[in-house]
């Protein structure tokens, strides 16, 4: 994905695996957003390259884009 957002609204950074505790708290992040805000979510969980994608089309949430950082890390810009 190639779409750049220069100040997403709001961003979450984590060390912790990307489980469902994790996407509770992104879906109540995303919650406190007006339609078409972003949310930048950092994370070291390799699995998330393939989980975040999924939660987002599940949940109706545009993942704008999508990257390797880097230190090693996955970022991706979530819009409401």
């Amino acid at each position: 994905m190639s779409g750049t957002v220069e100040s997403p609204q709001d961003s979450f950074s984590t060390g912790l695996p990307v489980c469902y505790e994790i996407l509770l708290y992104l879906s109540g992040r995303l919650a406190k957003l007006k339609p078409g805000e972003v949310l930048e979510f950092i994370t070291t969980d390799p699995d998330a390259q393939s989980q975040i994608p999924d939660w987002c089309d599940a949940r109706n949430y545009a993942l704008l884009d999508q990257e390797t950082l880097p230190d090693g890390k996955w970022r991706f810009l979530i819009q409401k």
